[in-house]
């Protein structure tokens, strides 16, 4: 008797694995969207935090919306103000520009950076191969020199070429790619590529966990997307040891009238901007979910259905309805826990696929949202279960008994 779930389950194999593959699929949904939004997002956030920064000054009044603002911002001599005026708690001041490049058929973050602070960025991870752009700050000494040397008429247009820009004299149109982008990219050192309307040498290439996956000498990047090589999109600040975060905050951004941020604050503000992101994603979930335990509540409402005879059957050897109930509920398990299973190796078969086919995006599967995962479904199978089992106790054993 006590296996008579079991024996219910293995009887009806097809009907049982086409309602286990039901639930099987809304649980794989759950893990791999919540691993891959999540996932995806929060690969973003370790980037960002290996800068060797503590601080992060934007724009005033961009708030939330700095995570995926490019372009200028702020003017570079509030860098130079900092570490002057506030050298006893500043110790580096770095100015970034920020600009969206498409390389390997995916839009990325460009991190345009003087070449001689660059290893701020990268956290002082070094060059795996080739050399890093403009070396020796020639083109950023010549594009300077050439707009803002002065003597000339103010008004006056300077014309740069693109042929001037990528002069091997000058090493302006210059970039240096993460290890994961050259993979997939199949990127070489030396190799040209056509991106923002010019064309590249790839000059080096920087181990993967970067803050970006593309860097590019800061004036190219000013002069090309903006016009203004005097303004970047933000400035990375690096304190002097010992000196407090909370403080050092307050008054750096009252004396440079700017946003200032912790660094470890950039992952709530990335979260915070993409929370729309995760309602939907958890939406989706939610409908599938509900979806795929109305299938095995309807699967139980048809079994009780069709074994009216045999309901009837186990009442008159004595069976009460607490041993009906169960028997239902115990099946309704049995579909589901199978289910579930199935939905976890899914997931894992699901999150290789996307490694494969995409790369560049990032799908974490956690043993949290396994967990989670797990206790939805034992959930789901209770309250699927609760009407056919219901129905069950209903059966009249007389009425059924004589019709047999």
């Amino acid at each position: 008797m006590a296996f008579l779930p079991l024996a219910n389950v293995l009887h009806h194999k097809l009907r049982s694995v086409l309602s286990s593959l039901g639930i099987g699929i809304g649980i794989c949904m759950l893990i791999t969207l919540a691993g891959l939004t999540r996932g995806s997002l929060y690969e973003i956030a370790d980037r960002w935090e290996s800068v060797g920064a503590d601080l992060i000054l934007f724009a005033r009044g961009w708030g939330e919306d700095a995570t995926i603002r490019s372009g200028a911002g702020v003017s570079d001599k509030l860098a130079r103000i900092m570490t002057e005026r506030h050298k006893d708690i500043v110790d580096q001041a770095v100015p970034v520009f920020t600009w969206s490049m498409k390389l390997a058929g995916q839009d990325h973050m460009a991190a345009g950076v003087d070449p001689r602070q660059w290893q701020i960025l990268t956290g002082g991870r070094t060059l795996s191969e080739g050399r890093l752009f403009d070396p020796d700050n020639r083109f950023a000494a010549w594009l300077e020199k050439r707009l803002l040397g002065g003597g000339g008429d103010e008004n006056e247009v300077v014309d740069i070429r693109p042929a001037e820009l990528s002069d091997p004299a000058h090493d302006g149109l210059e970039l240096v790619i993460d290890s994961r982008l050259a993979k997939v990219g199949k990127f070489r050192v030396g190799q040209k590529v056509q991106t923002a309307n010019h064309t590249w040498t790839i000059t080096g290439i920087v181990p993967a966990g970067v803050m970006t996956r593309i860097f590019l000498p800061r004036r190219t990047a000013q002069f090309l997307f903006s016009g203004d090589i005097q303004k970047s999109t933000m400035i990375f600040i690096k304190l002097r040891a010992g000196v407090d975060v909370g403080p050092a905050c307050e008054r750096l951004s009252e004396a440079t009238a700017q946003d200032v941020f912790p660094l470890d604050r950039y992952r709530s503000m990335l979260t915070s901007r993409w929370r729309v992101m995760f309602v939907y994603v958890d939406m989706v979930n939610a409908v599938a979910l509900v979806i795929a335990f109305l299938f095995i509540m309807v699967t139980l409402y048809t079994m009780v259905l069709q074994r009216t005879r045999e309901v009837a059957i186990l009442k008159s050897c004595g069976a009460s309805n607490a041993f009906i109930i169960w028997q239902v509920l115990a099946e309704s398990l049995l579909l589901t826990g199978a289910g579930a299973a199935m939905g976890v190796a899914l997931s894992f078969l699901a999150a290789w696929l996307i490694a494969t086919l995409k790369p560049l995006l990032t799908v974490t599967i956690t043993w949290q949202w396994i967990a989670a995962a797990v206790v939805v479904a034992a959930v789901g199978a209770a309250v699927a279960a609760v009407y056919p089992a219901w129905r069950a106790t209903r059966v009249d054993m007389a009425s059924v008994l004589t019709l047999e």
